[in-house]
């Protein structure tokens, strides 16, 4: 995937810079001697630099950055690095399917990482990053714990390859392993990962919680609401901001499915306000830890998300950023909201006891309709469709007088039985609109046989119609359920392609044969009081917002400074304006128009390439960028060296 655009390129001409930059392919060698493909873009000098990894399974000559992205990166002064990962493409050796990438019998990216701070051009700082693929490859080498490792940036990536990518809830997470895995054509890796449906220690070995107490990189991490990984994302930020040794962590959490975060529709919904200048972040992240630039990315807030809601209701609340210190925001409060016996969601646990019974057939599964998907439809989808069927249980509250937030993670706590040794149970959190709509929020599983733990020892199988209870979690999500809307939960006993289905056997896991229909039943009161657990935030809580526009004028220092081929000017508009940025010499004359024009609230960003109007390369001096916005007038010096 694309993981940054080109940044305002107008202003850098690749032709004229074409002469000063390199590029060369090197063949690594890792610790057992296979060798890696790896690019390396840098400037045609003798200095060295900072450096930017990027390990990828796709392809580096198509992947990551564009040309015009590296140059940029290039003349602001880092090298870039773009490497294949192991058995693709360039690269020697099999695919293991980040197997081989993090802290074990073999760690590419720490071995990576170790050659290029032996390299004369390296100045011993690096930085990785990367997004759902490449995001893995950077979470894995952050723990492998290379001390030249100085920053990283993770978008959209899983931190436990157990619970988040293959085996959710104890099931097949089939649609997104089987798939992609396909589309890599590494096949048997689907097979290999099938032997191991218990925790175990190769799961130990793909868990980055296992070593959060050991790390100390800071890392920028960037997710969506609806990305397949969002819990990832969200519990390796969570996990590392508490550890005392682990350097600053930031997290954005936006209304984004898998993939860049984008003002894009999500499913079937349009959110207000859905972009976010994740570049903007992502290069003062790189600016403060591998050159020291004072840009002021840590006194921003350490968590800044979207609070979703009713596209249609941004009067009330809901559809806004947000930023906090933490995340979940600190007075979120778990709330039950307990099954009653007539279909409906009570805040007190029903005095009278019922069940509701229905048959699960593994040959007619509930279809999935949207969600947290990679390779399937995405995103909050209508979930009417599906609602009516026999197989599916639906609980809905009373219409809200007043908004609901939940922010943080959603539970469920079934009392259950079945008269087969082993099934599933799935749960959907539901946004029902004023008009009808079913819109999806968050769904989960849980295999029976694994409701006390997912390594062997601690299977457990059903007894016919014993009553136990089952948990099941959910994705994090944060959104506001409006006045005039309803809260819903579904349970079921599949939701496919998701997951695979329970054949009901009580079969090895990955044994689908023979499978037989279950008779499931969900208990509701007395002293089986199914329930969910929402967590609700006060709606007269005081959260600080990110506006979308900045509340004053700011001219920022440009970068690099002193420079040599090119630098950005940085500065921020409360609203819009016309504006007028400029350059003189030492000796007050104008040398350069870089805007003229009306520019709408927010950050903004120019480069000069160190040129004159007329094309003519600048001489060395101090020279004066000068920015004027409707009544604002500011001015800054900088020193361009030839």
């Amino acid at each position: 995937m694309k993981i940054l655009t080109p940044i305002v390129l107008l202003f850098i001409a690749a032709n004229l810079y074409a002469q000063t930059f390199l590029q060369e392919t090197v063949m690594v060698p890792m610790r057992d001697g296979v060798q890696l493909a790896t690019d390396v873009y840098r400037m045609n000098d003798n200095l060295s630099h900072p450096v930017i990894l990027y390990r990828t399974p796709y392809n580096k000559d198509t992947d990551g950055f564009d040309d015009d992205t590296i140059k940029l990166l290039n003349v602001l002064g880092y090298i870039y690095i773009a490497q294949d990962c192991r058995g693709r493409f360039h690269s020697e050796g099999v695919d293991s399917v980040f197997l081989n990438d993090g802290w074990g019998k073999l760690q590419d990216g720490y071995d990576t990482i170790d050659w290029i701070v032996g390299q004369s051009w390296c100045n011993g700082k690096v930085a990785q990053l990367g997004g759902s693929a490449t995001g893995i490859t950077t979470l894995r080498a952050a723990a492998a714990l290379h001390p030249n490792l100085a920053c990283a940036a993770v978008l959209v990536a899983p931190s436990d390859f157990y619970s988040q990518v293959v085996y959710p809830g104890g099931e097949f997470r089939k649609s997104l392993v089987e798939n992609w895995v396909h589309s890599q054509g590494s096949d048997y890796m689907i097979d290999y990962f099938q032997q191991f449906p218990y925790y175990n220690a190769l799961w130990e070995e793909m868990n980055l919680h296992t070593r959060t107490a050991m790390m100390t990189v800071p890392i920028l991490h960037i997710g969506g609401w609806y990305d397949c990984f969002s819990e990832g994302t969200i519990q390796a930020f969570r996990d590392l901001q508490q550890q005392p040794n682990a350097g600053p962590q930031k997290l954005v959490m936006g209304p984004w499915v898998h993939g860049e975060p984008t003002s894009k529709p999500v499913g079937e919904l349009q959110y207000p306000d859905a972009g976010f200048d994740w570049e903007g972040l992502l290069l003062n992240w790189l600016h403060f830890w591998l050159r020291g630039a004072p840009n002021g990315v840590l006194e921003s807030p350490d968590v800044t998300y979207y609070l979703m809601g009713d596209p249609q209701r941004t009067d009330e609340m809901g559809c806004e950023w947000l930023e906090a210190d933490q995340w979940p925001p600190q007075n979120s409060a778990s709330q039950s909201f307990y099954l009653t016996p007539d279909g409906g969601l009570s805040a007190a646990p029903p005095s009278d006891e019922s069940r509701f019974d229905y048959r699960f057939d593994p040959l007619n599964p509930a279809p999935t309709v949207g969600g947290a998907n990679l390779t399937i439809a995405v995103g909050p989808y209508d979930q009417r469709a599906v609602g009516s069927r026999r197989d599916i249980l639906s609980f809905t509250g009373e219409v809200l007088s007043a908004p609901v937030r939940v922010e943080g993670f959603v539970r469920g706590k079934l009392f259950i039985s079945s008269n087969r040794p082993d099934t599933d149970f799935t749960l959907k959190l539901i946004d029902v609109y004023p008009d009808g709509r079913e819109m999806l929020v968050t769904d989960g599983i849980r295999r029976a046989r694994f409701r006390d733990g997912y390594t062997e020892d601690k299977v457990k199988f059903l007894n016919p119609d014993e009553i136990v209870s089952i948990d099941i979690e959910l994705p994090p999500t944060a959104i506001v359920f409006n006045s005039g809307h309803r809260i819903k939960v579904q349970i079921s006993s599949a939701n496919f392609p998701r997951y695979e289905v329970n054949p009901n056997t009580g079969a090895a896991p990955n044994d689908r044969t023979g499978a037989q229909i279950a008779e499931n039943t969900v208990y509701v009161g007395g002293d089986q009081a199914s329930h969910v657990l929402l967590p609700i935030v006060p709606t007269g809580t005081s959260v600080a917002r990110r506006t979308a526009s900045p509340s004053d004028f700011h001219l920022l220092d440009n970068y690099p400074n002193p420079f040599n081929a090119a630098t950005v000017i940085h500065y921020s508009l409360p609203t819009a304006a016309h504006v007028v940025v400029e350059i003189f010499n030492s000796r007050g004359q104008r040398v350069r128009i870089l805007a003229n024009e009306r520019q709408n609230a927010g950050s903004h960003r120019l480069v000069w390439n160190g040129a004159f109007d007329s094309g003519e390369a600048a001489p060395s001096g101090v020279y004066l960028y000068r920015l004027r916005a409707g009544d604002f007038t500011a001015s800054k010096k900088m020193l361009l060296v030839r």
